[in-house]
């Protein structure tokens, strides 16, 4: 990873002690800031988020990250259900304007409404001291892990690629669950439709994992490869969709995208339906590396 400076404005639960001070360090820089001309609500779901209001401004806290710690945030905000994009925001020790600032927002579900000064950001569901903690003990058992991206291909109808595209919160968690062999495994995922080459397929993505699988892993997992062992695969949605065709049918192919320093630039296949890429460096756009293994996928697909 490199050490490029990266800033990111946190109006909810990154600002907790708990929270920053195990996860970006006690000494990590922060600075007490303004959002200006957006206004911090909250939906019908108690998750916070942000609304373009000129007259509004939010309060809230700068902090100095390394490209390692965003893609940590990344997997704390369950990206994409919680978008990033770069801001400009007022340091309010020295009335100076700091470019290029990481806030995170998500698209309202149902009515959404001004939060109000005294509503504390612990009311997040997400942002209990059980759940800090409990994220805390994976992201440091997980440090040392590569950084990974994976996909799950499906080859789909083009009525099944047109209802997929026209959900507005395709997000749901796919879950291993081995009690057995004491493998619990849950990756926020979101679903894709593409077209490619005549053919349409959906695409079950989960973006910037630590957890130590890659594209051969899943395809033998799915397959019951593994002997001894026997994960149950469940998938949840976040939100009101159809599941079904997830639940009836196999990945046509396991895709995986694996940041590797050391390493240059290289594609691999394994029994033509496990892929893998392998990056020297990864892009801080998540999306862009999405079009990156899809691009080299479907390049040296045979």
């Amino acid at each position: 990873m490199t050490d490029e400076k990266i800033y990111v404005f946190s109006y909810g639960t990154i600002q907790e002690p708990l929270f920053y001070e195990n996860l970006l360090g006690k000494n990590v820089v922060r600075h007490a800031a303004t959002l200006n001309g957006y206004a911090k609500c909250v939906d019908e779901t108690m998750y916070f988020l942000l609304k373009k209001d000129m007259a509004s401004q939010v309060k809230g806290t700068v902090f100095e990250i390394s490209k390692d710690q965003l893609f940590m945030i990344d997997r704390w905000e369950m990206y994409p259900q919680y978008q990033r994009f770069q801001v400009n925001v007022l340091l309010n020790d020295t009335n100076e304007m700091l470019e290029n600032v990481y806030v995170y927002t998500k698209l309202e579900t149902g009515k959404y409404f001004l939060a109000t000064d005294d509503l504390p950001f612990s009311k997040d569901p997400s942002s209990t001291d059980e759940n800090i903690n409990a994220f805390v003990t994976l992201e440091n058992a997980r440090k040392n892990m590569p950084i990974s991206d994976t996909i799950f291909l499906y080859e789909i109808s083009k009525e099944k690629h047109d209802e997929i595209r026209a959900l507005s919160h395709p997000y749901l968690a796919l879950i291993l669950d081995d009690s057995k062999n004491k493998l619990f495994q849950v990756d926020s995922c979101v679903l894709f439709a593409i077209q490619e080459k005549g053919k349409y397929y959906a695409t079950l993505t989960s973006f910037g994992n630590k957890n130590g699988l890659n594209s051969v892993h899943y395809y033998n997992i799915f397959n019951n490869k593994i002997e001894d062992l026997n994960a149950k695969i469940t998938y949840k949605p976040l939100y009101d969709f159809d599941i079904k065709f997830l639940e009836e049918n196999k990945p046509n192919y396991y895709l995986s995208h694996r940041e590797e320093s050391d390493s240059e630039n290289k594609v691999g296949w394994f029994e033509n339906m496990a892929f893998e890429l392998v990056s020297k460096s990864f892009n801080l756009d998540p999306l862009k590396r999405y079009d990156e293994i899809l691009s080299a996928f479907f390049g040296t697909l045979k």
